[in-house]
């Protein structure tokens, strides 16, 4: 009987939190439910009104796999509600994937595992995933951990090579995966090495061979599906990108001989510098390839991705960053063994869980602005006769992370009323180019008249739109 209870225990200590996991994940990205058919940002200039053939050639000018346009465009149709649906599958999967690859860490107690995983799940990072063209991240990385948890929780040729390949095909549309390939080749090799009955020769020559499998991609796929245009600029490396990298590699190194140099103090606060030493280092290595394409540069970039009127669609960056973030608050609090910790970090999963709903309640916002303007402008009989339109926003705190409308964006919108190419948008007041052939003939004033919270009671932000013919070149 003892030990059948002892079994049923055990059981239980391996369980996936679903529950509580799936409270905290749907509080804190259910409003998505609000705006699944909306577009946002490249979005409207991508799939709004392109066909499919336009869809794979925009995808293949940014040097994505032919199979994104297949999964995109063939399997889910362009849709934004199924966009949206994969969105939430996509990351939700990802932190079960992570739960049972930590379970492999032996050092890490089953209460640190599962609040690794819910904040993983929760941190109010890339909230820029509820755009349509960031979908390719959210497969791509659901991929990548799919791959990591074959590589060290089964022990096949057959699971091996599902990895890799799993693996190759993130890399496909979320190039800053090829960087992170290293973490899960050396938890691999952590576990092969401290198994008593491993070859470690053998260990150390498949680790060596995997781990160059990144490079040898990278130079493959720039040779022969190199990013076009201003893609290319987007994927280049950049000299300051570069050094900064360097300096954050040298910073990791250095953690890593702190580390040594601690190994001989009290087991429980050696096994706590350790956690903190590799939530750093998982930091840095998510943070590498955008350092060295030229973001996340000075502390305010990463400060302004978790403000909540800030980032515009820069969060994307911090697609990586999550597992770090979480590894690191875990390890700053040891092994959870009071209930003072537990509470405290409740409270920081609830502190996440408040961002992200107030990221998606801007989104919503954001979506009845676009809503309703294009209402607006199907109501208004004075723009048919417009041909370029210059563009006031009086309404921009609806605006969702403080980001900008771009022209293209405008143009989509009248090309959903009035036909596609037939309207073009300015968006700067100051100054006209009487010399280009885009001088506007028409200045479009959009102002609101509901606050945030009426708005939201509402459902209505109350836009309004003033038409004023202008000559500004006579």
């Amino acid at each position: 009987m003892q030990e059948i209870t002892e079994s049923y225990n055990d059981s239980r200590m391996n369980r996936f939190p679903w529950k509580l996991a799936g409270l905290v994940y749907v509080m804190s990205y259910g409003l998505i439910a609000s705006f699944w058919g909306s577009y946002f940002w490249d979005d409207w200039g991508t799939y709004f009104s392109n066909s499919n053939s336009e869809i794979a050639d925009q995808f293949r000018q940014a040097g994505s796999s032919p199979y994104r346009s297949w999964i995109e465009s063939i399997v889910l149709g362009n849709s934004p509600e199924l966009f949206r649906i994969g969105i939430l599958i996509c990351y939700f999967a990802c932190g079960w994937f992570l739960f049972k690859i930590l379970q492999t860490l032996k050092f890490l107690k089953y209460e640190q595992i599962v609040f690794i995983t819910l904040i993983f799940l929760v941190i109010p990072i890339n909230s820029a995933r509820v755009a349509m063209i960031d979908f390719s991240y959210g497969y791509s990385l659901a991929l990548f951990y799919l791959g990591w948890y074959l590589g060290v929780t089964k022990k096949s040729g057959l699971s091996y090579s599902a990895a890799v390949i799993l693996m190759l095909l993130s890399f496909g549309t979320t190039a800053s995966l090829i960087v992170f390939f290293v973490v899960p080749c050396c938890h691999w090799f952590f576990i092969q090495t401290t198994e008593s009955e491993t070859n470690r020769r053998r260990s150390i020559a498949i680790f060596a061979l995997v781990l160059s499998i990144a490079p040898i991609y990278w130079f493959l796929d720039r040779r022969f599906n190199a990013p076009l245009g201003n893609h290319l600029q987007m994927y280049s490396l950049q000299k300051s990108g570069v050094f900064r990298s360097l300096i954050l590699l040298v910073i990791a190194l250095l953690i890593c001989f702190w580390y040594v140099k601690v190994g001989s103090c009290d087991p429980v606060e050696r096994n706590r510098y350790l956690v903190i030493t590799l939530g750093i280092i998982l930091v840095i290595i998510g943070a590498a390839p955008y350092i060295v394409a030229g973001h996340l540069v000075d502390v305010s970039e990463w400060m302004f991705n978790f403000v909540p009127r800030a980032s515009d669609w820069s969060s994307r960056h911090q697609l990586l960053l999550g597992l770090g973030f979480a590894v690191i608050i875990v390890g700053i609090l040891g092994e959870l063994n009071s209930r003072f910790k537990r509470q405290l970090v409740f409270t920081i999963i609830g502190i996440c869980v408040l961002l992200n709903a107030t990221f998606m309640h801007a989104y919503f916002l954001d979506s009845l602005k676009q809503d309703q303007f294009i209402d607006a402008i199907k109501q208004n009989t004075d723009l048919s006769v417009s041909k370029v339109i210059m563009i006031d926003d009086q309404a921009e705190r609806f605006n969702a992370r403080g980001r900008g409308v771009r022209n293209y964006e405008w143009n989509s919108m009248f090309a959903s009323v009035y036909g596609k190419d037939t309207k073009h948008t300015i968006t700067g007041l100051s100054y006209v180019d009487c010399a280009s052939d885009q001088i506007p003939d028409t200045l479009l004033t959009i102002t609101a008249t509901n606050g945030r919270l009426k708005a939201t009671l509402l459902r209505n932000i109350g836009i309004n739109i003033a038409v004023t013919h202008i000559d500004p070149c006579s």
